[in-house]
């Protein structure tokens, strides 16, 4: 039988009928206002935490229920199976299976015949005349509830850093902690959530939100302070979430240059902190390109967006090849296939189409919509030619020393011939020749080889290539549309 399951139920209630099933029934009424009178939140607070209940117990009962319907779902299946290898083997050959009696199918039969009437009654089917019981203990369920609603959902799969957030609670001022109590007695899930958030975007958003929510109970100074608060709780969240005092003091011993150690201590732990534990570097790669691009020695958060900005534009790239290479159906064999090397110079990918063809590609991931230069297949094109052949060649001679039987597909040796071929040709026609007919020889040389120069666009926006890369042969060959990137706040 399978697990428990966890299936949610109680999300797909809408807010708007629980409140007014609350309002029609008169112990919830008096539920409510008890729990008002006994709360600085009133009945805001008593309205959250009785839809919170609902929810909570339709998620459980539910629970019970499905899974318990899942569970004689898969009963009925292990019967119907066993009912019918026998049928089938009666069908065949006009006698019972050994070892099986009569009765035996007939106790099949009953048992499926059970097994259905009992999930067409779920109550029946899950406690009979047994009350509907939820937890073995009835008061250590409602402090379940309680602890789940008053920390504002915040269970997961992680682990809280609970000890370092109250560290940073008892470590701040008395009017701070006093504004942070206020508003937890009144929105302790909107107070959650701008503590938990994970950008600085989500978090003015949340605090907003919050802020909204207090509706007035707190003054201007405690809201400022509330503020402050919340700053320094996220903070320390973050830092226990991901990045303890040994493991930053042991990365930061790593880091000889004192400007960049200074960033790293008191920089982003999401990104900058991260970088230094699992790759310091590249971080001092990234640090030094930094700084020769005029970047302040004292920018933490300036070189946290540079850091950012190439993660993403790789990470792009990376997205943007492998998704080419799962695009291009006419290409029926990589010679050079996709990998994470998108800095590197030279083509991106290499093909043998249909019809064979040879596809020379690169991969042009950006956000221009327009591409004007495209070295790897114009100004380099022949270095690249000559490049990849040899390579080829080279991984062939590997796989022949390996294996003796080893025998290469005449289909790329033909292949690698052309390109050879092609990259004599096109370096003649570069130190020969009139400048203004080169274009239309080239894509000539290369039409004679059956080679064609593509450019791809798996992750970005490029839809047009300039005249000057169409008189070379060149053409964009859609991959697929344009990936959405998070806001830059994001982490």
């Amino acid at each position: 039988m399978t697990g428990p399951r966890r299936f949610r139920a109680g999300r797909f209630l809408d807010a708007a009928a629980v409140h007014a099933a609350a309002d029609a029934n008169p112990r919830l009424r008096r539920f409510m206002r008890t729990v008002a009178a006994h709360s600085e939140a009133g009945e805001v607070r008593s309205r959250r935490l009785l839809e919170h209940l609902i929810r909570r117990i339709v998620d459980d009962v539910g629970d019970l229920h499905l899974g318990n319907a899942l569970n004689r779902l898969e009963r009925i299946g292990v019967l119907r199976d066993n009912i019918a290898a026998i049928l089938d083997h009666v069908l065949a050959g006009g006698t019972l299976p050994d070892g099986v009696r009569v009765a035996t199918l007939g106790e099949y039969f009953d048992q499926l015949n059970t097994e259905m009437r009992e999930l067409s009654r779920p109550r029946d089917g899950i406690v009979g005349d047994a009350p509907l019981r939820l937890a073995d203990d009835s008061a250590a369920y409602a402090d379940s509830l309680l602890r789940e609603f008053d920390g504002g959902g915040a269970a997961g799969r992680h682990t809280e850093p609970a000890a370092i957030v109250g560290d940073a609670f008892r470590a701040m001022p008395a009017d701070r902690q006093a504004a942070l109590r206020r508003a937890a007695e009144v929105e302790p899930a909107a107070l959650w959530r701008a503590v938990a958030a994970e950008s600085e975007t989500g978090k003015r958003a949340a605090v907003a939100d919050l802020e909204t929510r207090l509706g007035g109970r707190l003054t201007p100074d405690e809201l400022t302070r509330l503020r402050a608060a919340v700053d320094d709780l996220g903070r320390a969240r973050s830092r226990g979430l991901q990045v303890s005092e040994a493991r930053l003091t042991e990365a930061l011993a790593r880091i000889g240059d004192p400007e960049l150690r200074a960033v790293v201590a008191g920089g982003d732990v999401w990104l900058t902190q991260q970088l230094a534990l699992h790759n310091p570097e590249a971080l001092t790669t990234l640090w030094r390109r930094f700084r020769d691009r005029g970047g302040r020695a004292d920018d933490g958060p300036g070189f946290r967006a540079y850091l950012r900005h190439d993660m993403v534009t790789y990470g792009r790239g990376v997205l943007g090849e492998y998704s080419a290479a799962f695009s291009l159906s006419s290409i029926e064999l990589f010679l050079k296939g996709p990998d994470a090397n998108v800095k590197v110079a030279g083509t991106d990918l290499v093909g043998i189409g249909h019809d064979g063809w040879v596809w020379l590609i690169d991969d042009k991931s950006h956000r221009a919509p327009s591409v004007g230069g495209v070295s790897a297949l114009t100004d380099n094109l022949v270095t690249n030619l000559r490049r990849d052949a040899a390579d080829f060649r080279a991984a062939i001679a590997r796989l022949g020393r390996d294996d003796p039987g080893f025998t290469a597909d005449p289909r790329i040796l033909d292949a690698i011939s052309r390109m050879e071929d092609a990259a004599a040709e096109i370096d003649r026609i570069n130190r020969r020749g009139s400048a203004s007919t080169r274009p239309a020889r080239i894509s000539a040389a290369l039409a004679e080889r059956r080679l064609r120069l593509r450019v791809t666009s798996a992750a970005g926006e490029v839809r047009e290539i300039t005249q000057a890369l169409r008189d070379l042969g060149l053409a964009v060959e859609p991959t697929g549309p344009p990936v959405p990137l998070p806001p830059t706040g994001g982490r």
